[in-house]
C-alpha cells in the first residue's frame, strides 16, 4: 500500500503497526524503548523507559491512532501486541498504585547519582516523573475511549498514591527526589538538582487530562500543588517567562521537560480558569519558540543540534491550547510544526530507511551485548511508520547522536490525533472553524485538501453551517465557489480567516495562494552550530539546502508519495 503525504489517518495506521512491532517475545512482549542504528546490525535493548514511561505512552497513542480509523477497519481493533503493552502497563501497578520498576538488571535507575540521596541499595523504586507520566496519559486515554472501570480505579488509586508520597510545602507540593523508595523518600528538602522541580511535575499534563476524562477532582489537586511549587522555585526561567539552563547540565537543559511543564501549566490554567496560568504559558512558550524553527524542529537539549519529536508534539499541543482557547493565530504554528517537521520526520519508505542505516558509520565498542537483554532481529524493519527520534534540520540521522527512541514513535502518533482531531472547530450550532488545512472528515464537513499541489480545499457541508477557513499566513483572500454554480466570489480575510455560508449537501471549492519564500536557519552552540536555507511553498516547506547526508528531509516532490508496510 501507499500513503499520500499529507493523510493523516493513512500514517496513523502504519505508525500504530510500527508501535507494536519491536517487541520482545521471550519477556511475554515487553517493548525495548531504545536500539542504536550505528550498531552493526542494529540493535535493541532493555532499559528502565521501557516500563511505566514506554508502555504507557504507547497505549495512549495507539488508542487515539484507532480513534482515527474508520469504524470496523481492521486499523481500528487492537492487536496482539498492543495487548502485551497494555499488560505490562498494568502489571507494573503496585498495590500502593505506583508504577514500579522491576527489580532487574536492565532496569537500573538513570541518573541515580543526581537523582537519589544516598546509594540505590536493593529497595524497589518508583521512578517519579516520566513513568508516572506515561501510565496515567495511558490510563486516562484508555478510560476516555472505553470507560472501562479498570482504568479508572487504576488511575484513581495512582493519583491518590502520587498525593500521598507528595511533600507538602507553603507553596504546593513537590517530589524530592526522582525515584521514591519502598521504603519512603531519605530526601525531603526541595532543590536536590537544577531541573528537577519541573521533571517531577511532568505528571501535571496527564493528572489534568484524567480529571476531564473522569471528573476525578484529587487529580486537579495533584496538579495544581506541583504547579504552584515549580513555578516559585524553579530556576529555569526569567521573570518574563524565557528559559534559561546551561547545555549539557542535565535535566535543566531537557527541552522536553520544558515544553512539557509549560503545556501542563498551560491546561491546567484553561481547566480550572487560572488565567496567571494561562498568560505565564504562553509567554514562556514564545520564548521557547526561539530555541527551535518555525517549521517544528525543536532541540533535544538546549544547544543542541539535534532535535525531538517529544517536544515538536508538545510545542504542537501547546500551540492548538492557544489557538482554541486564547488567539486562533497560534494555529498557524501547529500548521507548520505539523506539516513540516512533524509530518517529515515519519518513515514510510522501507528502501529509504535501509539505506540510510546503512550508510551510517558504525559504532566501535568494545562492550559486548548482553544477549539476554537485547535483540537485533527486525530492528531497522520495526521503524516503517515510526519517527525519527533525534534528527537535525535536513537530516532524520546526526552523528550526535542517532538512537531510536520510541517515547518519540508514540509522540509522533500523538501528534497526527492532535492534527487531525483539531483540524474542523464546531463552536456552535451552525458554526465551525477549519483551523488546518489538512483533509479530514467529520460529523459536519469533509474537507479535501490539495495542498502542496495547489492552494485549494473542497468542502462539503453534512448541514447548513457557517464555515471559516483560516488561510496561509500572509495570504489576504481566496476565491469561493459553490459546485455547479457559474458566479465566484472575492472573500476577505479577517484575522487570518475567510468566512461563508454552506448549504446542506454542497460542495464549496476555497482557492488560495500559497506565497513562495526562502529562510535562513542555524541551530546549536556557537562553534558547533548546522545552518541550511529553507523553500517555502504557503506553509509548508519544500525543500531544504544543503540536503541531509544519510536520510534527508524535505525532498518534496508535488506528487511525494511514501511506502507503506509490506
Amino acid at each position: 500500500m501507499s500513503v499520500d503525504a499529507f493523510d493523516l489517518p493513512s500514517r496513523a495506521e502504519v505508525a500504530a503497526r510500527s508501535l507494536t512491532r519491536l517487541l520482545d517475545p521471550r519477556l511475554d512482549g515487553l517493548m525495548y524503548f531504545l536500539a542504536s542504528w550505528q550498531a552493526d546490525p542494529p540493535r535493541a535493548w532493555h532499559g528502565l523507559w521501557d516500563c511505566g514511561d514506554g508502555c504507557g505512552r504507547h497505549i495512549d497513542a495507539l488508542t487515539l491512532a484507532r480513534r482515527m480509523a474508520p469504524p470496523g477497519s481492521p486499523a481500528a481493533q487492537p492487536d496482539a501486541g498492543e495487548a502485551q503493552i497494555e499488560a505490562w502497563m498494568m502489571r507494573l501497578l503496585g498495590d500502593d498504585g505506583l508504577s514500579w520498576l522491576p527489580q532487574e538488571p536492565w532496569a537500573e535507575p538513570w541518573g541515580a547519582g543526581m537523582l537519589l540521596r544516598g546509594p540505590v541499595g536493593d529497595e524497589p523504586l518508583a521512578e517519579i516523573s516520566w513513568a508516572q507520566r506515561g501510565t496515567l496519559l495511558g490510563l486516562s486515554s484508555r478510560y476516555e475511549a472505553t470507560g472501562d472501570e479498570r482504568y479508572l480505579l487504576a488511575g484513581q488509586r495512582l493519583v491518590g498514591a502520587l498525593l500521598r508520597i507528595a511533600e507538602r510545602h507553603p507553596d504546593g507540593l513537590f517530589f524530592p527526589e526522582g525515584y521514591y523508595r519502598a521504603g519512603g523518600w531519605r530526601h525531603h528538602a526541595p532543590g536536590l538538582c537544577a531541573g528537577i522541580e519541573e521533571c517531577n511535575a511532568a505528571v501535571v499534563l496527564p493528572a489534568v487530562r484524567f480529571h476531564a476524562a473522569t471528573g476525578f477532582e484529587p487529580a486537579i489537586e495533584l496538579a495544581d500543588g506541583l504547579v504552584r511549587f515549580a513555578l516559585r522555585h524553579t530556576t529555569g526561567y526569567t521573570p518574563d517567562g524565557r528559559i534559561v539552563g546551561e547545555p549539557g547540565s542535565g535535566l535543566s537543559d531537557h527541552f522536553h521537560t520544558r515544553s512539557n511543564f509549560i503545556l501542563g501549566v498551560l491546561e491546567l490554567g484553561i481547566a480550572i480558569g487560572r488565567r496567571e496560568y494561562v498568560a505565564w504559558a504562553r509567554q514562556s512558550y514564545e520564548h521557547a519558540k526561539e530555541w527551535g524553527t518555525d517549521f517544528g524542529w525543536f532541540p533535544e537539549g538546549l544547544g543542541c543540534r539535534h532535535g525531538e519529536i517529544c517536544c515538536t508534539v508538545d510545542m504542537i499541543e501547546i500551540a492548538i491550547g492557544l489557538g482554541l482557547h486564547v488567539d486562533r493565530a497560534y494555529f498557524a504554528d501547529a500548521e507548520r510544526f505539523g506539516r513540516n517537521h512533524l509530518l517529515e520526520s515519519q518513515f514510510l519508505s522501507l528502501d529509504r530507511l535501509r539505506e540510510a542505516a546503512n550508510r551510517l558509520p558504525r559504532e566501535e565498542s568494545t562492550a559486548a551485548p548482553d544477549e539476554r537483554f537485547s535483540t537485533t532481529e527486525d530492528v531497522v524493519e520495526s521503524q516503517l511508520g515510526a519517527f525519527a527520534a533525534r534528527s537535525t534540520l535536513n537530516d532524520a540521522f546526526h552523528l550526535d547522536s542517532t538512537a531510536v527512541m520510541q517515547c518519540c514513535n508514540a509522540a509522533g502518533t500523538r501528534g497526527l490525533y492532535d492534527l487531525w482531531r483539531h483540524s474542523v472547530h464546531e463552536t456552535g450550532p451552525g458554526k465551525c472553524w477549519v483551523n488546518l488545512r489538512f483533509s479530514v472528515e467529520t460529523p459536519l464537513l469533509r474537507v479535501v485538501s490539495h495542498e502542496l499541489m495547489d492552494g485549494r480545499l473542497d468542502i462539503t457541508a453534512e448541514r447548513d453551517v457557517l464555515v471559516h477557513v483560516r488561510l496561509p499566513e500572509g495570504v489576504a483572500q481566496a476565491v469561493v465557489r459553490r459546485h455547479g454554480a457559474a458566479m465566484e466570489l472575492v472573500v476577505c480575510a479577517r484575522d487570518g480567516y475567510v468566512e461563508f455560508d454552506a448549504a446542506a449537501g454542497s460542495r464549496t471549492e476555497v482557492r488560495y495562494e500559497l506565497p513562495e519564500r526562502v529562510a535562513h536557519y542555524e541551530v546549536g552552540r556557537p562553534g558547533r552550530s548546522l545552518s541550511c536555507t529553507g523553500a517555502w511553498r504557503g506553509e509548508t516547506l519544500v525543500g531544504i539546502d544543503p540536503p541531509g547526508r544519510y536520510h534527508p528531509l524535505y525532498q518534496r516532490s508535488d506528487t511525494a508519495r511514501g511506502e507503506g508496510p509490506a
